[in-house]
């Protein structure tokens, strides 16, 4: 039986490839997971996290790996680097998924009430937007209990001008 389970298959290719560089260090070094994580105090259940690839190691749990195995840490925090990098585009992939699909649950639940579809402008049926003290109403979008909300007038350059003087 392997002594290592087989990584993720959604895991990016980058921190495949350094997870599997990982375990070769702490199987040539003939270490379990209780000693290694002895050896460098990070927890078992932390290496256990690191060797799996549900987490990446973080780079010092790296450089404790590098000193306890006699590993150049200067090779292996490149390859740390390289695999952050891509956990980092792995985890961004990861919310913006997550984010369309509350923005698809919060639709559908919207859609259940009978809530009608946001309309702006007059070409799509919608008022024109209408001034208030000098303020942008948007018909169709509602504040805080009902009340439509205003856009301030933005400032310009002021003007100089000099006022008439009597003489």
């Amino acid at each position: 039986m392997p002594r290592w389970k087989a990584l993720p298959d959604e895991l990016d290719p980058q921190v495949k490839e350094f997870t599997t560089q990982l375990r070769r260090l702490v199987d040539r070094g003939g270490l379990s997971v209780a000693a290694l994580s002895d050896r460098t105090g990070y927890s078992r259940t932390s290496w256990e996290r690191y060797l799996g690839g549900r987490l990446l190691a973080p780079k010092g749990a790296i450089v404790a790996l590098a000193e306890v195995t006699g590993t150049d840490p200067v090779h292996l925090t490149t390859m740390w680097e390289l695999a952050e990098r891509a956990w980092s585009r792995s985890e961004m992939r990861h919310d913006m998924t997550m984010e369309a699909i509350r923005i698809s649950q919060a639709r559908a639940a919207l859609g259940e009430f009978g809530a009608p579809p946001a309309t702006s402008g007059p070409a799509a049926g919608g008022r024109a937007p209408r001034r208030a003290g000098g303020a942008v109403a948007m018909s169709g979008i509602a504040g805080p209990a009902g009340v439509s909300p205003t856009i301030p007038p933005q400032p310009t350059a002021p003007h100089t001008t000099r006022p008439d003087r009597e003489g």
